[in-house]
């Protein structure tokens, strides 16, 4: 299948979501996963130095369906975990997927047939129900209520909504969502980020920002005040911006971009995860690439932006190569029971997990590149800081989760350790 991708002012305008098909696949990942655990990942950034005593992960695959894009995947407070994604060789079919707690076992049930491309997003309301986005040309919002499914269309006839979407509840157990929508209801160009909650069984929806083309890649967190706050970017020429709503009004500040950051070179915001902790710190995970340049050959950066005193302190976490298809572009940040931050990534068609000690970057090679450089994965931390990252399987294209059970090491040098990791 030859794909054919434009270009215009804000990036690259293929079709979503990037459906990538090869008929000869590449070796499955390098290094196996379960008996070697990662390997050392030498990168150019820092120098590299092991610490003598640290919590690593120790990692397993479980192998939930057949076929898998734009998977999203949640956890619930019992430990139950939950996997939304796009299913067949169209990637039309809408299922989803459930394994108990405690259990090696896995449901998968079809939700909907879709007749166009969509990404998706989960969460976990407080009555421990799974809800998720889906973007088929339209926004769309499927709900369990502890009975049954149910799918509704929000933001009706307002227009045309593709890329990602991306979903969370406040702790008055109030879904909020953000979408990005490419045209109004009169076809023609919106190209704007869209937000919307609902409240006594209404959506209501209204932009977020009109500035350029914004919100191709997008993530919504809540406070405890429940208001939102959303990250996002912005082409030309590729910015990360973040906005909060006060109830009444959009408040604005620009996080990184090649324009005003003097270590920013490339457009910058692709990918984009927002997250905030119980201490009430913001984080969010993204990529900085040269792809959008029209470089392809030498790497971009994974990087991790932290609110301190109202102000963005960026720090740079790996090189990673990525192409200009949109999908490529996944970042995933959560964290564990110490406030850690922990970033899921893909670079060059590889699956890598990042985290942070308390003193510096960790990080491990889950799954080596195969064929498809997009591997549509999403990241979750559920009790017992035990890690899981579903994702498509470069060999197969099936669905898989990669779990991490966390262990403590104790090495006296790098050469020791059976699971090594590059520190930054």
């Amino acid at each position: 299948m030859t794909r054919t991708t434009e270009f215009n002012k804000g990036g690259p305008v293929d079709r979503p979501p990037l459906v990538r098909r090869c008929c000869s696949l590449l070796l499955w990942p390098t290094r196996r996963l379960a008996a070697i655990g990662v390997v050392l990942m030498l990168g150019a950034l820092s120098p590299y130095n092991f610490v003598q005593a640290q919590t690593t992960w120790k990692w397993t695959v479980e192998q939930v369906d057949t076929s898998a894009q734009f998977t999203s995947l949640a956890v619930d407070a019992d430990g139950n975990v939950h996997v939304a994604y796009a299913f067949g060789g169209n990637g039309y079919d809408l299922k989803y997927a459930f394994r108990a707690v405690g259990s090696a076992k896995w449901f998968n049930m079809l939700l909907e047939r879709e007749f166009s491309d969509y990404a998706t997003d989960i969460a976990i309301d407080l009555d421990q129900n799974p809800h998720i986005c889906l973007t088929p040309r339209e926004v769309k919002y499927a709900s369990w209520d502890g009975k049954a499914w149910r799918i509704q269309q929000i933001d009706a006839g307002s227009g045309t909504a593709e890329y990602n979407c991306s979903v969370v509840f406040g702790k008055d157990n109030v879904a909020h969502l953000t979408w990005y929508q490419t045209r109004n209801a009169g076809n023609q160009n919106f190209l704007h980020i869209k937000y919307a909650n609902l409240s006594d069984r209404v959506w209501t929806a209204r932009t977020v920002d009109v500035d350029r083309e914004c919100g191709k890649w997008n993530s919504v967190v809540v406070d405890v005040e429940g208001h939102p706050h959303v990250a996002y970017s912005v082409f030309p020429p590729g910015e990360l911006k973040y906005s909060v709503f006060d109830g009444k009004d959009w408040h604005y500040s620009v996080v990184d971009s090649p324009s005003t950051r003097g270590t920013t070179r490339h457009a910058t915001g692709m990918g984009v995860s927002l997250a905030l902790n119980e201490n009430r710190e913001y984080f969010m995970s993204f990529y900085e690439s040269p792809a959008f340049d029209g470089d392809t050959r030498n790497p971009g950066f994974l990087k991790v932006a932290h609110l301190v005193n109202d102000k963005w302190k960026i720090e740079t976490v790996d090189q990673v190569f990525k192409g200009t298809g949109w999908a490529e572009y996944v970042t995933a940040l959560e964290f564990d029971k110490h406030r850690f931050p922990h970033v899921s990534y893909e670079d060059g068609g590889a699956l890598k997990h990042a985290y942070w000690d308390g003193e510096r970057w960790h990080v491990q090679l889950l799954v080596g590149a195969g064929a498809d450089k997009a591997l549509y994965s999403s990241m979750k931390i559920g009790p017992g800081d035990t890690i899981y990252i579903s994702h498509r399987n470069p060999l197969d294209g099936s669905l898989s989760v990669v779990v991490g059970r966390p262990t403590s090491v104790a090495v006296a040098n790098s050469t020791s350790l059976k699971t090594s990791e590059s520190q930054h």
